[in-house]
């Protein structure tokens, strides 16, 4: 079932170039996809890329420059202020580092606390119970209720946060890097968490990563960036055993690979993201491909659908090595 539709969705962001000229940063650029109940939807591509930037118009905590966000049936971005908030307690979000999300002011079981505090009844005991329940639900216990973020390692912070996110039981939780920020020891601990509480609660993940290893253990589907539109989708076990845009093998080139006896993919990711102020005609990913071609140049190719449930938006997908 269809839990979140996102339709043509822009974010554009006004940036002054000269006393009197206005010109605009297209950093998300028509951007749709679906995502269903307790599925992982992992969203892959460089820093810059506007990952981010979607996954905060989703939420609304920024406001989209254009597009449709149907959630449970309702679009997020025609709700007033009042239904937005009610709405709110379906979605949440965990960011890259608990230290920067979670309030030093206030203890853990303040963290935890304030979104019932601000969404429910429930107060004094039941509250505290709720909240210690919460925390046993992600591998803590009574002992850190009183316990400051700075007191707590990045783990065990981390942990707090993915709390605070289920406190609501809701439908979808944004997860913006939530490992990255980790000890390597400690990634494998929280991915495994996140696992185990999407079959227990039946959520739906965004899943935001760079990290293609990570990606492929979560996600279901992934869906990839560039340059604040989407050059590929399909299911994840597609995506890596033949990607079909040279981005996408391009990151692939770049991830490490443990296995000596099967084939790195070919192409090397060279140069730097071009500014959204100033994309490049045709493709956007054309001076930095190495297969581009003059069509690449002058004509930016559709995003169609291939075998494998695939949509890729290169005018020669059939052709890439590997394809």
């Amino acid at each position: 079932m269809t839990l979140l539709e996102v339709r043509g969705l822009s974010k554009a962001f006004p940036i002054r170039s000269g006393a009197f000229r206005r010109r605009l940063a297209r950093v998300v650029d028509d951007v749709s996809f679906t995502l269903n109940a307790g599925e992982t939807l992992g969203l892959v591509g460089e820093s810059g890329c506007g990952k981010t930037t979607l996954a905060r118009c989703i939420l609304r905590i920024s406001e989209p420059t254009a597009g449709e966000v149907v959630f449970g049936g309702q679009d997020l971005v025609k709700l007033g202020h009042g239904a937005l908030r009610a709405r709110r307690s379906e979605l949440a979000i965990v960011y890259q580092n608990p230290y920067l999300s979670l309030s030093p002011r206030l203890n853990v079981h303040d963290l935890v606390a304030e979104p019932l505090v601000t969404h429910t009844r429930l107060r004094g005991s039941a509250l505290t119970t709720r909240v210690i329940e919460l925390l046993q639900a992600v591998g803590l216990s009574a002992d850190d209720l009183r316990k400051r973020a700075r007191q707590l390692s990045g783990g065990q912070a981390q942990r707090v946060a993915i709390a605070r996110a289920l406190a609501l039981r809701p439908k979808l939780i944004v997860l913006d890097e939530p490992t990255s920020a980790l000890d390597v020891s400690v990634q494998a601990q929280v991915l495994n968490l996140l696992v185990r509480l999407q079959r227990e609660y039946g959520l739906a993940y965004l899943f935001i990563s760079h990290n293609l290893d990570v990606v492929q253990h979560m996600a279901d589907r992934i869906l990839v960036m560039y340059l604040g539109r989407m050059v590929e989708s399909g299911p994840t076990s597609a995506i890596f055993a033949a990607p079909k845009h040279p981005y996408t093998l391009a990151l692939l080139a770049a991830t490490p690979e443990p296995d000596p006896d099967r084939p790195a993919p070919t192409i090397a990711l060279e140069g730097n993201v071009p500014s959204p102020l100033d994309p490049p005609p045709g493709c956007r990913f054309h001076p930095r491909c190495p297969l581009a071609q003059d069509l690449c140049r002058t004509q930016a190719p559709a995003l169609r659908p291939l075998r494998d449930g695939h949509v890729s938006a290169c005018h020669f997908a059939e052709e890439l090595p590997g394809a």
